[in-house]
């Protein structure tokens, strides 16, 4: 029952004949005796609220937010959706327990202190997937996945498969660590990942979260081992955090984001008003600095939009032409879709599959480049008919058209 998808049309349609049917019934005349009069009562009460409720899945299934039973009933009590894994599971005595419980893994929740960022205590949810438990030696590569605004850590595992993504990259050969920070104080607070003059979110990231991880868990602390990946806000966070700490993060996956910030008080709520806050407004606009960023980065960064969402893609294919000119690892793709969950999921899994290319000798933790750049006929294949790829490595000239590419993107 937790897994069925209340989010399909299908799941809505019947809600909907349900609700109409109620409606119908309530609208028949009384029977004699008032006996029909206290069902109609009745079926009135049930077809408001379902009609209330229908509304609610309609959003929903927009946004695809909340997409299980088990989603909505962790919202409404406050309970793990996911598989939960104990601070004690990480004793190395014998994990055939933990293995029993979570067989593809499971999610950790981490006490983040304030190291002096100033940001305050805080929490993180770790997904660690089940060669953490059967491999006990070995160090793993961290995603840092950064939730949008509004959104909270857990938006990840609920909406965006997180732990399922987790599950197949362990599956496929590339077991990683996914943490999902927590980058603002509540669900409304948006940071923008910055260092404003509110809140030292950017300070919070690199001094608070990435030490106590290392520190916490078996990684590799070195940026062939990092990768920093959002969606909408969290997309821009991944993006502007990524390019301006080359020496943390080797990899970056930007799903929705804008190449700059957008808080809703507009750049002076931010950093403030003047020459200096202008001067922190550029330094953190990905779209102003990146015609500055030293040619031929080997960091690999995957960009993907909704077809839809015509604002984040134009800046997005603004950004893969800057970084392609510089013979970087870019990759832009654009998939069905506006600015939601049915855009993120499937990008997740696909970005990642991408920038882990690289492989990493976990042996003697010691990371090395092995650069797999990706034959473009080959990566087209693994795409929908609808989908279209934008793509540029180092040594390869232009972009080359994916099989599938959409008549009005150029060359």
């Amino acid at each position: 029952m937790g897994q069925l998808d209340v989010t399909g049309w299908g799941f809505v349609a019947v809600l909907a004949a349900v609700t109409g049917l109620l409606w119908w019934r309530a609208a028949q005349p009384r029977r004699a005796g008032g006996i029909r009069g206290g069902h109609r009562r009745l079926n009135l009460l049930a077809a408001a609220m379902l009609t209330v409720l229908l509304a609610a899945d309609g959003v929903n299934s927009y946004f695809s937010y909340l997409p299980r039973v088990a989603d909505v009933a962790s919202v409404v009590t406050g309970t793990d959706s996911w598989t939960a894994l104990q601070r004690q599971d990480l004793r190395p005595v014998d994990y055939a327990e933990v293995l029993h419980e979570a067989p593809h893994g499971g999610v950790l929740r981490l006490a983040v202190p304030d190291r002096g960022s100033g940001f305050g205590r805080s929490s993180a949810l770790a997904y660690l997937p089940r060669q953490y438990f059967t491999e006990p030696l070995r160090r793993f590569p961290v995603v840092y996945l950064l939730h949008g605004s509004p959104g909270m850590p857990a938006d990840w595992l609920r909406a965006g498969g997180a732990e399922q993504t987790g599950a197949h990259l362990a599956a496929t050969g590339h077991p990683t660590l996914i943490v999902m920070p927590a980058m603002s104080h509540h669900w409304l607070d948006d940071s923008e990942c910055v260092d404003s003059l509110r809140l030292k979110a950017e300070t919070h990231l690199l001094r608070d979260v990435l030490p106590t991880v290392d520190a916490t868990l078996r990684t590799l602390p070195a940026p062939a081992g990092r990768v920093a990946a959002g969606m909408s806000a969290g997309g821009y966070c991944a993006l502007n955090l990524g390019l301006r700490h080359l020496d943390l993060f080797g990899a970056i996956v930007d799903l929705s984001g804008l190449d700059r910030p957008t808080h809703s008080g507009g750049a002076a709520a931010l950093f403030g008003k003047g020459p200096a806050a202008l001067a922190a407004a550029a330094a953190n606009s990905p779209g102003q600095y990146a015609a500055r960023l030293p040619a031929g980065l080997a960091v690999r960064i995957w960009l993907d939009s909704g077809r839809s969402d015509t604002d984040v893609l134009a800046a997005l294919r603004h950004i893969h032409g800057v970084l392609a000119a510089k013979g970087i690892p870019v990759r832009l793709a654009v998939r069905p879709g506006a600015h939601t969950y049915r855009v993120w999921r499937p990008a997740l899994r696909q970005g990642l599959d991408w920038v882990l290319g690289t492989q990493v000798d976990a042996g003697n933790g010691q990371p090395t480049m092995k650069a797999k750049l990706p034959r473009p006929p080959k990566q087209a294949r693994s795409l929908t008919s609808a989908q279209r790829e934008e793509t540029s490595t180092a040594g390869l000239r232009g972009h080359r058209r994916a099989a599938d590419t959409d008549r009005d993107e150029g060359g």
